[in-house]
């Protein structure tokens, strides 16, 4: 089982960040994984939004390959920037 590890600034306004995100990326690993690549990152990109995580299909892509590989996860979340 791949480990993840999550750092976050945003555990005030969201305490449960790190259990939603460990839980739905896992959950979307597991339901794509007879999947190709490209389909099981779409898969996690919807999850993680459902969620309010907003990430990139590249990055989706990137952490579907590195979970694949039995390498470690590592989440760094930021707050969304103000929109000015």
């Amino acid at each position: 089982m791949t480990e993840f590890r999550i750092t976050h600034d945003i555990a005030q306004a969201h305490p449960d960040i790190r259990e939603r995100l460990t839980a739905t990326t896992i959950e979307a690993v597991n339901e794509s994984s007879a999947r190709s690549p490209e389909d099981a990152a779409r898969v996690l990109r919807h999850k993680l939004g459902e969620i309010g995580v907003q990430i990139s299909e590249d990055a989706c892509l990137a952490a579907i390959e590195r979970i694949r590989a039995g390498k470690q996860l590592h989440f760094e979340i930021e707050p969304a920037p103000d929109d000015e």
